[in-house]
């Protein structure tokens, strides 16, 4: 039994378009996959790998970190309509001259 499998012609002229972009990004994204293959297996010799302890540890550090980072300095502070904080209304001040009433 032959299952026919549809081809969505949108999703192969997206791939077509991403191919196409990887291949005018060969000259680029060569060494840097090469030097990322050199990278990982210099980490590989150092780092144990038949255990996953040391890695789970790392998440955690990092993942706390991040958590601890982000409550102390949170960013920009975005302003929202809900704000519960009242505006001072500003009211123009006018001071009241005897000479305003000669001209009246």
């Amino acid at each position: 039994m032959l299952i026919q499998v549809e081809r969505v012609e949108w999703l192969q002229v997206l791939a077509a378009i991403i191919g196409f972009i990887l291949e005018i990004f060969k000259p680029i994204v060569v060494p840097i996959g090469q030097w990322l293959v050199v990278w990982v297996d210099f980490l590989m010799y150092f780092f144990p790998s038949e255990t996953l302890w040391f890695y789970i540890i790392i998440f955690f550090i990092l993942i706390v970190g991040g958590i601890i980072i982000n409550i102390k300095w949170p960013g920009e502070q975005y302003v929202s309509i809900f704000d519960k904080k009242e505006e001072e209304e500003v009211k123009p001040e006018y001071k009241y001259d005897e000479d305003d009433e000669e001209e009246i």
